[in-house]
């Protein structure tokens, strides 16, 4: 099964991932499982640490059992942070219960209403991690 409708995965560097939520999952689809194995897998095999920026502007995980398996994959050795951004109040809350599951280093902190604070956050955790990237055209991609 496809999840595109659900999320969409791109990245944006060789050291940052974009994630682009649509919508959120409902019972009888269950994209979140496999984009965590997904994470998994790139992380792994990563030769370098990986940084992730998520859209939730339009959709989130809302399952806390995969919340909480997003959360362990801070503690991997690759996972290099990450931060959200939407000004969605639901999105925000399950982004407070992913923190509670992730490494306190790098699970804290992370969510912002704007993609310029996210953007901010990543460039704290390594300064040039989101350079080189024309943002403004890198996310009207996601639209066509």
């Amino acid at each position: 099964m496809r999840y595109d409708s659900y999320y969409d995965l791109r990245l944006a560097t060789d050291e940052l991932i974009f994630i682009k939520w649509y919508k959120a999952a409902n019972d009888q689809t269950r994209p979140e499982a496999d984009y965590i194995d997904d994470l998994r897998q790139r992380i792994t095999t990563s030769p370098h640490s990986l940084y992730f920026l998520s859209d939730l502007r339009q959709g989130r995980i809302v399952d806390v059992g995969i919340l909480q398996r997003l959360g362990s994959l801070t503690r991997h050795q690759n996972y290099g942070g990450g931060s959200a951004f939407s000004e969605d109040v639901i999105s925000s809350m399950f982004v407070g219960v992913f923190s509670k599951f992730a490494d306190a280093k790098k699970g804290s902190s992370v969510f912002y209403k704007t993609i310029d604070q996210a953007l901010a956050y990543l460039e704290a955790l390594k300064p040039g991690v989101t350079r080189n990237v024309n943002w403004e055209s890198f996310i009207a991609s996601f639209e066509e």
